[in-house]
């Protein structure tokens, strides 16, 4: 079995797909709503972790601390701001 490689806040998962707490929430989105550009960090965040009465529900969705779902991607050695091309 490989090690999993951290979350870079690459942008990947959720702006091509919703995790299932997101799809409950907000219905089918083209991207997931909570997701926003941090300038200061330079990464992907997610509105929900650290949300008072969503974090635990958050973490356990996306997996928080197991490492990058898709270690293949190209986005982790490119981490931008791509809203243009998926635009809220």
């Amino acid at each position: 079995m490989s090690e999993s490689l951290p979350c870079v806040g690459c942008g990947w998962c959720c702006l091509h797909d919703q995790c299932d707490l997101s799809h409950r929430l907000h219905g089918y989105c083209r991207r997931c709503p909570e997701v926003y550009w941090s300038e200061e960090l330079g990464r992907y965040l997610c509105a929900l972790v650290g949300h008072v009465e969503r974090d635990r529900e958050a973490r356990r969705a996306l997996f928080v601390g197991m490492g990058c779902c898709y270690p293949a991607s190209p986005w982790r050695e490119d981490v931008r701001n791509r809203d243009e091309e998926f635009p809220p």
